[in-house]
């Protein structure tokens, strides 16, 4: 039906810019490690550099502390998803959000089974 293939549509368009997204943050690990390692910047910006990384990563890690928290019976997490969010955060959780809900809605519907 039409609703079907627009739904599939919808999800390879998300697919695509979770991607995009993910190669533009790579973009930004790289030039954090060019730029500090291979060719520091001049001036402040040469300690300016690293230390936004690591507040990003901080900010990554809180991520991958609530998602753990959230997935806990849910999903089975790999080092991989961890490692994912400390790098790319919320565009992995963008990419996990349907696994969780889907599993989220099966639990609901197994506990009201069960209570009946």
């Amino acid at each position: 039906s039409l609703s079907a293939l627009s739904e599939g549509i919808d999800h390879t368009m998300k697919k695509i810019a979770i991607l995009i997204a993910k190669l533009i943050v790579l973009g930004f690990w790289g030039g954090v490690i060019y730029f500090s390692f291979i060719h520091p910047l001049p001036g402040k910006m040469s300690s300016l550099l690293p230390a936004f990384a690591v507040l990003v990563l901080f900010v990554h890690g809180i991520q991958a502390v609530m998602l753990n928290l959230i997935a806990k019976g849910l999903i089975t997490l790999k080092p991989y998803h961890f490692i994912s969010v400390l790098l790319f955060g919320f565009f992995t959780l963008l990419e996990l959000r349907d696994a969780l809900f889907l599993a989220a809605k099966e639990k609901s519907a197994a506990n009201t089974q069960q209570s009946k």
